[in-house]
């Protein structure tokens, strides 16, 4: 790692961990069951696009969620977005480890790279999430009900 990528990530870790702790707390209002789902929970809201949360992996300290946002088109449902986000809830932290079928990203990358992610992909799809989630309790958004996946 050159000097120069080593202070990046120094200054860049901070405010990650702020990003990674804010998605927890609105991922917790979202979806307040978050250590107890099993399966998929959804959020239906009149004319809204179908938002589904699925449990993939439930631990003592971790869970490991699946997000999907299904629009409709033609009468049938088209994931517009996947991600996959490990809440780590020891330490109150929620990040996302795979978005749109792209995983394990790297703090910063060369660019150009091979898969031509930006610099800063991770920092991307985290404040992404943080997005996300900020428009679900805009809408008041709430994954309680259960429900089988399209």
């Amino acid at each position: 790692m050159t000097p120069l990528h080593a202070a990046r990530s120094k200054v860049g870790l901070y405010g990650m961990m702020q990003v990674y702790e804010g998605n927890y707390r609105r991922l917790r209002c979202v979806v307040p069951r978050l250590r107890e789902i099993c399966g998929t929970v959804v959020s239906r809201l009149h004319g809204r696009p179908l938002l589904f949360v699925e449990a993939l992996e439930q631990c003592k300290y971790t869970s490991l969620l699946g997000i999907t946002h299904y629009l409709q088109r033609d009468s049938r449902l088209v994931a517009d977005m996947v991600m996959k986000v490990r809440a780590y809830h020891d330490a109150r932290l929620a990040e996302v480890i795979a978005y749109q079928r792209h995983a394990r990203f790297l703090p910063i990358y060369d660019y150009p790279n091979r898969h031509m992610y930006q610099p800063f992909e991770k920092r991307q799809v985290n404040l992404f999430l943080r997005e996300w989630l900020q428009f679900c309790l805009r809408h008041s958004c709430r994954f309680e009900e259960r429900a089988e996946r399209p």
